[in-house]
């Protein structure tokens, strides 16, 4: 049983994130690694990345595959977008062999979002995410997607992702429904910048969807600049007030206020009752620690 799975609904956890390297050079990513390492007791578990925003990095299955041999455990994120079924199943084989038990089924950011390097790439999306988290679901069953018997069952702890910040909130908190039906055991939300946007969208899930404040990690970016803030916001789903962007405009120092920021959030995470909170780095590693500090 995976570390995560065993403290989600009953502690508040923290996970936190790490990108693939874009290349095969290691060493920022080992870099990274150490860093993690330093602040391992308070983490849950570290997510990798899988092509975010269309972007090719090295395989996120390899690097989760070296999280594991550094002692720390992985949240191992898979994308419909780049793979068939075929491609989905052997990478969960190898995974599940590996020891590798927490994975977030996405669908993934289409190859002409405004972030992809790759806009003439072709996106596969046989599978959507909901009928990933089903065959996540029946290979914890023993089966493949056609139904056939492996030779072992796998033991995925399996989540999902939530966009709280969507509008209209309606098919996102019906999408939601869906993946809990699939077999989702966790959620992790889209950033979250302001508290409303997460109180907004619990109010209304517990309306249709029932009280799952236990399935639900709220993720954290900490606002390091103003030029951040406009990238941010062209990101569908993506909420982040006027109010909260100019106290980074107008700050003498922008990175102290974005990790500020981003403690009172996880304040504010622990008062709305949700499982834990998803803190992402971005790129600052000194930051991130500095936040850590916080917890």
């Amino acid at each position: 049983m995976s570390r995560l799975s065993e403290k989600l609904g009953r502690k508040f956890v923290v996970t936190g994130e790490i990108a693939p390297p874009r290349g095969s050079n290691l060493a920022v990513f080992k870099q990274d690694l150490r860093s993690f390492k330093k602040i391992w007791k308070k983490l849950d578990a570290i997510n990798v990345v899988d092509n975010p925003g269309s972007m090719m990095l090295m395989s996120s299955l390899a690097c989760s595959i070296m999280l594991k041999q550094n002692n720390l455990e992985p949240v191992y994120q898979l994308t419909c977008r780049d793979r068939n079924l075929f491609a989905l199943e052997s990478d969960l084989v190898a995974a599940g062999a590996f020891g590798i038990e927490n994975v977030l089924a996405l669908t993934g950011d289409h190859p002409k979002c405004y972030s992809s390097e790759h806009p003439n790439a072709r996106g596969v999306y046989e599978l959507d995410s909901a009928s990933l988290i089903r065959l996540l679901k029946n290979m914890n069953n023993g089966l493949d997607g056609c139904g056939r018997k492996l030779n072992a069952k796998t033991n995925f702890f399996i989540g999902a992702a939530l966009a709280p910040g969507t509008k209209p909130i309606e098919p996102e908190i019906h999408k939601m429904q869906r993946k809990l039906l699939a077999g989702a055991r966790f959620f992790q939300t889209q950033a979250i910048f302001e508290p409303s946007v997460m109180e907004n969208f619990l109010q209304k899930m517990e309306k249709t969807a029932g009280d799952q404040r236990k399935k639900i990690v709220m993720s954290i970016v900490p606002l390091y600049s103003y030029k951040m803030y406009e990238l941010l916001v062209k990101i569908p789903g993506v909420i982040i007030s006027e109010q909260t962007a100019l106290k980074i405009k107008n700050s003498e120092n922008p990175v102290e206020e974005g990790v500020n920021q981003a403690s009172i959030l996880i304040d504010k995470a622990k008062e709305l009752g949700v499982a834990g909170v998803h803190l992402m780095p971005a790129g600052k590693m000194k930051a991130f620690i500095k936040l850590f500090e916080k917890i």
